[in-house]
């Protein structure tokens, strides 16, 4: 290899580490509230889960919702045991 192919593939080598640091970075990056358009799908999913409509969801009515059941004690950020709509609306994720 010669000098020039070193620093060539060296370039590259940190190129993909910088671009991985960076993905990385933005993937951690806390969510987005959600748009105007989602919030009344984000109210429909909680009253929905709400089951017994307390205004707030308990680790059994969150499980119902895989994506919001499996994060509940990180959501649940007063440390209650219960999501209220803004902890739940945090998590949520519309596809």
């Amino acid at each position: 290899m010669t000098i020039r192919s070193l620093i060539a593939s060296s370039s590259v080598a940190a190129l993909l580490a910088a671009m991985a640091v960076g993905v990385n970075a933005q993937s951690t990056a806390p969510a987005a509230a959600p748009a105007a358009g989602d919030k009344a799908v984000v109210e429909s999913a909680f009253k929905s889960a709400d089951t017994n409509a307390d205004g707030k969801l308990s680790a059994e009515e969150a499980a119902a919702l895989p994506a919001i059941g499996d994060k509940f004690k990180d959501l649940d950020t007063d440390k209650d045991g219960a999501l209220s709509s803004e902890e739940f609306s945090s998590g949520f994720v519309a596809k």
